[in-house]
């Protein structure tokens, strides 16, 4: 099965996620709001993706489909967690500094 064709909307943003997490600034707040909701909504649907890919395969059938998303998921979660920790460091740093004035 050519899973590209299958989920081709899912390919898409996945491939949107990964050019807006290069382009991602230090100081990007809403970008990074949005890349973490993104990334995590998109980390639900690969999940699902890979967890319905090892129930039609038997045991060491597709190994690198499903190595390749076990390696997206990890990916995503990755992005994840640093569009959140740079929204919550930019959303404190901007709060700190409305305090000061």
């Amino acid at each position: 099965m050519d899973y590209t064709q299958e989920y081709t909307e899912e390919v898409k943003l996945f491939n949107n996620i990964v050019a807006r997490y290069s382009n991602l600034q230090e100081n990007s707040i809403g970008g990074a709001y949005e890349l973490m909701r993104d990334s995590l909504q998109a980390y639900n649907r690969w999940s699902k993706i890979k967890h319905d890919v090892k129930q039609v395969s038997k045991r060491g059938e597709n190994s690198a489909t499903k190595e390749r998303l076990k390696e997206i998921c990890e990916f995503l979660k990755e992005v994840h967690v640093d569009a959140r920790v740079i929204y919550s460091n930019s959303r404190d740093d901007l709060r700190g500094n409305k305090e000061s004035f």
